[in-house]
C-alpha cells in the first residue's frame, strides 16, 4: 500500500429531478494531489441505473464542468443501478482539475458519493 502524506474524504449527495446531466461533485482542483477515489451509491429502490461520468481537466481554472472544449471523459461511463454502488480510482498526476455529473435513469433520483482525495 503506498504511503501518502495526506488523505481527506470528502462526501456529499444529490437529489435530482429529470434526465439530463446534473453535477454531482463539482470542480475540484487537484495539482497537488497523487490519486482520488470515488464511490457512488444510487440509493433509490429501482433498479434503473444512474449514470455517473468523472472528467478531467488541465486548465488553470476549473472552467465548465463537462464542457467539451475543456473537460475530458476519464474512463467509461459509470451505471449505477439502485440500491448499488461503484468504486473508480484515479491518479491524478498531470491533472489540474476532476469533477463529476450524473444523469438520473428516471425523473426523481438521489445518489451520495465519497470522494477520498490521497496526497
Amino acid at each position: 500500500m503506498a504511503n501518502f502524506k495526506s488523505a481527506q474524504l470528502i462526501t456529499g449527495s444529490v437529489a435530482k429531478s429529470g434526465v439530463t446531466a446534473v453535477t454531482l461533485i463539482p470542480a475540484l482542483d487537484v495539482k497537488n494531489e497523487d490519486r482520488v477515489s470515488f464511490q457512488f451509491y444510487n440509493d433509490d429502490t429501482d433498479s434503473a441505473g444512474d449514470v455517473v461520468k468523472v472528467y478531467g481537466r488541465l486548465g488553470t481554472t476549473s472552467g465548465t464542468l463537462a464542457s467539451a472544449a475543456e473537460w475530458t471523459q476519464i474512463g467509461d461511463n459509470i451505471t449505477v443501478s439502485g440500491g448499488a454502488s461503484m468504486l473508480k480510482s484515479i491518479a491524478t498526476t498531470g491533472l489540474s482539475w476532476v469533477g463529476a455529473t450524473v444523469t438520473p435513469a428516471t425523473g426523481s433520483d438521489n445518489i451520495t458519493y465519497a470522494m477520498l482525495v490521497q496526497a
